[in-house]
């Protein structure tokens, strides 16, 4: 045991009188036992001197680690929770090793500071003091990493991520290691429970142990012909056999030159993982593709995986019973419900420079036969510059109020009118650009998804062509689905709401439905086959950027919730005035 104070020794003090026998003083009470403290005290108490040592290159996360860890430790009377006398203890030993498998959840093993698991037969206390301080700053960096935090505000990337990591304060992560006889068990826990993080994370380690093999093996790949006619099932010729060497397929019968069954599976898996239409043809863009040298041929490699990982550390970790999921890259919309897509259709997204941006919320309200009200930045960057040559709204079934009051827009002089005090809609009707039914979810984006008169644009495979919502190509099906869910109506009852309903019908849910609008440009589907489509916005990149500390090499765009400058028009008298109101619904019917 240590003595906290030194104790002063007292001795009880005799007085004399002449010859006369010693008469006792009054003798000095003693102080009490000096108060003791143990070894594992006295090493807490070194771990929080440590701790309490201004580290100058401490990013933000890791100082509210320390400055957490340091009150822990006060909590429990310094008891250390890793290290003992003879060095580190099985806990420690078990969470240590967690930790260094890192990796396998798409995690950097180089971001945890382990101390070496064996520190001699008698460890010195300094060693012991380092080791604890080192396993409880890791683990407490590999939990807010496990929960997103190595990009702890996505939006700084780009306004369009709206997500934030759902990171756990450090006191609970303390209180539960220290309470578990699992700690590495708990710290893996922390990684997304979702189904598709797990499909990810399985198809990463299966994708790695791959590489190690071919690594081994050293082989190279075979090259396909680029010139050739194209393949397909049923066909014979030379090139489906170097096509067999290429996937490795055996012939199923004797005849390698025969593209048989189990080479197209091949072909299509390839083709999928690669983002290209899995229609089993090998063309010029197959073959290219085959030998690396396609330009928009996706690369699977950790990357891919590892940045689709971490958008999953963003997600809610309850998404909702039944919820409404939108996955941007992939131009889909799916309502699914325990676990299971009960409906699934298409989309069109934003453009490039009006993004649909990634979020979760709630919808609200299925409305029947809407109004649209034109949106501030449409009305002022696209609408004005026509109004103010001298274009009519009428034509296109487009109304000017203001105050509550229709207003006729040829007898306002734009040139001083802010259009932004004027509100600008459009009646139900065979043109309104929302078609005959949209879906409310309020939001800071000013974004909801809606029906569209222009159904061509589905036929495309990249269908970016609005100003930020989400068209949906049977919207009808869609909200038979949403209110059976809620309310338990029919197709019937839906069908006869729209046939004789009121207009703008705002219809609100009982049970508010989750939507998330996600970004996702790889998942592994049911099959086990993985799938990726092209980094249409670039989020990939900026979080693979991130994720390597490249933040000056993130690309930028401006803030798209920033108030919209006002330019004030000149008036410019054009003949063809008309013409410039069609060309706007021309491009808005293609962009909104």
């Amino acid at each position: 045991m240590l003595r906290r104070f030194a104790a002063p020794v007292t001795l009880a003090a005799t007085l004399t009188l002449g010859g006369m026998a010693a008469i006792p003083a009054r003798a000095v009470e003693p102080e009490p036992p000096a108060q003791l403290i143990s070894a594992e005290e006295a090493l807490g108490i070194a771990v929080r001197q440590k701790l309490d040592v201004t580290d100058r290159d401490a990013r933000a996360g890791d100082k509210e680690d320390r400055e957490a860890l340091s009150q822990f430790y006060v909590s429990r009377n310094n008891a250390p929770m890793w290290v003992g006398a003879t060095g580190i203890t099985p806990r420690g030993r078990a969470l240590a090793e967690e930790i260094a498998r890192a990796a396998d959840w798409g995690l950097d093993p180089k971001e945890f500071a382990l101390p070496p698991l064996d520190l001699g037969a008698a460890p010195a206390r300094e060693s012991l003091v380092d080791a604890e301080a080192k396993l409880s700053l890791a683990a407490l960096r590999y939990a807010r990493h496990a929960r997103g935090g190595r990009i702890p505000n996505p939006r700084d990337m780009s306004s369009y991520l709206d997500r934030d990591p759902q990171i756990v304060s450090p006191v609970k992560v303390l209180e539960k290691l220290s309470a578990t006889d699992d700690p590495g068990g708990y710290l893996a826990g922390l990684n997304p429970q979702h189904e598709a993080f797990k499909r990810l994370r399985a198809k990463l380690l299966e994708i790695r142990g791959a590489e190690k093999q071919k690594a081994a093996a050293a082989d190279e790949p075979v090259r396909m012909p680029e010139d050739g006619p194209t393949l397909s099932p049923g066909q014979r010729h030379p090139h489906v056999a170097i096509l067999r060497q290429r996937l490795k397929v055996l012939p199923s019968e004797a005849d390698a030159e025969l593209y048989d069954d189990a080479l197209l599976t091949a072909v299509k898996t390839f083709q999928r993982e690669n983002g290209m239409t899995a229609d089993g043809l090998v063309g010029r863009r197959t073959r290219a593709s085959f030998n690396g040298d396609a330009p928009e041929k996706r690369k699977v490699d950790d990357g891919l995986l590892i940045a689709n990982m971490e958008a999953w550390r963003w997600m809610p970790e309850d998404m909702g019973e039944t919820h409404v999921w939108v996955n941007l890259p992939e131009f889909m919309v799916r309502v699914v419900k325990n676990g299971a897509v009960i409906h699934e259709e298409r989309i069109i997204s934003g453009k490039v420079d009006n993004q649909t941006p990634v979020f979760s919320h709630e919808m609200e309200t299925v409305v029947l036969h809407p109004f649209w009200g034109v949106p501030e930045s449409i009305k002022v960057k696209e609408l004005l510059p026509s109004l103010a040559r001298g274009s009519s709204l009428s034509r296109q079934g487009l109304r000017l109020q203001y105050n509550g009051r229709d207003v006729d827009p040829t007898q306002i002089d734009w040139s001083r009118a802010d259009i932004r005090n004027y509100h600008v809609y459009q009646p139900p009707g065979g043109s309104n650009v929302l078609g005959v039914v949209k879906f409310l979810f309020p939001n800071k984006h000013q974004v909801y998804m809606h029906d569209t008169p222009t159904k061509d644009l589905f036929n495309t495979s990249t269908r970016t062509y609005s100003h930020g919502c989400m068209r949906v190509r049977n919207p009808v099906k869609l909200a038979e689905v949403v209110l059976q869910e809620d309310k338990g109506w029919d197709a019937a009852k839906v069908a006869d709401l729209l046939r004789s309903g009121p207009e703008n019908n705002n219809i609100a849910l009982e049970k508010k439905i989750p939507v998330h609008v996600t970004y996702f440009t790889a998942w592994v589907d049911d099959a086990g086959q993985l799938q990726s489509r092209p980094d249409m916005y670039s989020h990939e990149k900026r979080i693979r950027l991130a994720l390597a500390g490249k933040w000056n090499q993130i690309p930028r765009h401006r803030d798209h919730l920033a108030p919209v400058p006002y330019v004030r028009p000149q008036i410019v008298q054009n003949e063809y005035g008309s013409n410039s109101m069609q060309n706007f619904f021309q491009n808005l019917f293609g962009g909104f």
